[in-house]
């Protein structure tokens, strides 16, 4: 049986171990917002001149001068996007003791809504929801997880008019936030692998940069949460997660 002696080096070294575990997540947050704050400026530049070259020559190329200018605008627009998603997810490996508050997820959800207003359109898209329960929480970071859960179903549609279902279960302790699609699904081997960061299953075939669901488990699990993804392809996807009440 340890000793109090064994026990108090025991609980020494799990705070030693958790104040090295915070001071390396901080280097390594510090470490990917500078080089992606760094370095979006001067891809922003580039950016702007490739679209102002696009525009100057328009009409006046073709063949494989009109590719080679579809490609740099394409490879440029989705460096910029890349790095803005590496600055959000960097942003969530900052300090989590601050306070929560209570929080109206009907408001997050439909602040949502707003922001992705216009791809929600062009898509289509019929989305509804039912009674959503407060809980405590940060309310920008339930927005992001309701708008980017959303956006990933808007971009994985299939065939079908897409139709989006989110609700929510109380299962005592917790609440748990559903976000239903019909849209192209996930193969089972696969339902682990999309939470993790640059995971792109289906390669350029969709726009993404494969940082999204990466940052709603970052938000979710930092909080006590859990999230999950159930699904087919070809039969719609259901994410999951649970905030505390």
């Amino acid at each position: 049986m340890p000793s109090d002696q064994d026990n108090k080096q025991i609980q020494e070294l799990e705070l030693r171990l958790l104040a090295e575990q915070k001071r390396h997540s901080e280097e390594l947050r510090q470490f990917a917002y500078t080089v992606s704050h760094d370095l979006r400026e001067p891809i922003r530049m580039i950016v702007s001149y490739a679209q102002l070259l696009d525009q100057h020559y328009k009409g006046k190329l073709e063949g494989e001068d009109l590719d080679f200018m579809s490609y740099i605008l394409d490879a440029t627009e989705r460096i910029a996007r890349l790095l803005g998603d590496i600055t959000t997810y960097s942003h969530q490996f900052g300090a989590t003791n601050q306070p929560l508050s209570p929080v109206d997820p009907e408001g997050a959800l439909q602040g949502a809504l707003l922001t992705l207003e216009a791809e929600i359109r062009a898509s289509g898209a019929e989305i509804t929801s039912s009674p959503l329960p407060a809980v405590t929480f940060d309310f920008a970071q339930l927005n992001q997880l309701f708008r980017q859960l959303i956006a990933n179903a808007i971009t994985f549609r299939g065939p079908e008019p897409l139709q989006i279902q989110i609700s929510a279960t109380d299962n005592g302790n917790s609440i748990q936030f559903s976000v239903r699609d019909n849209g192209i699904g996930i193969d089972s081997r696969h339902h682990e692998h999309v939470f993790g960061v640059f995971k792109r299953l289906h390669g350029r075939e969709f726009p993404g940069t494969g940082i999204g669901l990466a940052i709603c488990k970052r938000i979710v699990e930092q909080r006590g949460g859990r999230i999950w993804v159930e699904s087919a392809l070809g039969q719609g996807s259901t994410f999951h997660f649970t905030i505390a009440k």
